[in-house]
């Protein structure tokens, strides 16, 4: 049993993400492909960005992830009982406590390793799914604007404005002002125009028809969508941190398995060198005087 356990502690500490290397091939079919379609594109941006996580919660990628994450926190349960029973462990349990919870430990980090991964992969391929969007819209929208027709519709517009403008200053003079007494016509026109205008301001205020905001501010489509991209490099730097992290704790694992080895093939005394006295020739030389 103690021959196996130094083995084991050889190979915790040799290949300690050995069952996350080894399992590449499976883990490129956990995927996720979000294309920047037209249909997409025509979605008002805060739309696309809820469809996009939609999409995302949807795809094999998350649903590893998610997996993960709870294979993760019973592995944490586990530890957490381990470490417990330490306390109270003596001998031979004790050093078969210590090989357990090593072993719970390593797994923890195999799957944070290829948790981190996932995740960085998500991001990435959101933050080329975002610039691809970015780029289609502002080609979309030089196009509008360059073009004749646009320029058309411009005008176009301005005119019906000053023209409704000037039908309600005429139809508010025939409701308010032109008859001394409220006709049935007066009546309904103005019960018709306020139902309109009531429309109006629903139609301005749906949530399919707003305007993208940051903080309470209206910004155009492409500022909204930069902001996306900013937010998709901090969680990438936190990541970035995450796997600083794992790097200290699988150290940690592995320095524990070494002391354990140590301890395991030479006895559990301090792991200190203890050198033999040797008497001094100058402590006996008055002897000789």
């Amino acid at each position: 049993m103690l021959l196996n356990k130094v083995i084991f502690l050889f190979i915790l500490t040799s290949f300690s993400f050995s069952a996350v290397s080894s399992t590449d091939g499976q883990k490129s079919k956990v995927s996720w492909h979000p294309v920047a379609s037209d249909k997409l594109i025509r979605l008002p941006v805060n739309i696309i960005e809820k469809r996009v996580e939609q999409d995302f919660n949807m795809s094999p990628m998350a649903s590893r992830v998610s997996n993960i994450e709870k294979e993760m926190l019973n592995t944490v349960n586990k530890m957490k009982a381990l470490g417990e029973q330490l306390s109270n462990a003596q001998d031979e349990d004790l050093i078969d406590q210590r090989h357990a919870l090593l072993q719970q430990k390593s797994h923890y980090l195999d799957l944070l390793q290829e948790n981190q991964s996932l995740r960085q992969r998500a991001l990435a391929t959101k933050q080329d799914l975002y610039l691809n969007i970015l780029d289609k819209i502002t080609i979309q929208n030089q196009s509008n604007t360059s073009s004749l027709g646009y320029q058309l519709r411009q005008s176009q517009k301005a005119a019906r404005a000053r023209m409704e403008k000037m039908i309600t200053r005429v139809d508010q003079h025939l409701v308010n002002g032109g008859y001394d007494e409220a006709s049935p016509y007066a009546t309904e026109y103005a019960t018709n125009l306020d139902k309109i205008n009531q429309l109006k301001n629903k139609i301005s205020q749906h949530n399919a028809n707003k305007s993208p905001t940051l903080n309470g501010v209206e910004v155009t489509s492409q500022e909204y969508l930069r902001q996306l991209l900013i937010d998709v490099s901090s969680e990438q730097s936190l990541l970035d941190q995450e796997g600083l992290l794992l790097s200290y704790m699988a150290r940690l694992v592995a320095l524990d398995a070494n002391e354990m080895e140590y301890q395991m093939s030479y006895g559990t005394d301090e792991m200190e060198i203890k050198r033999q006295e040797i008497t001094s020739p100058s402590s006996v030389a008055d002897l000789f005087l």
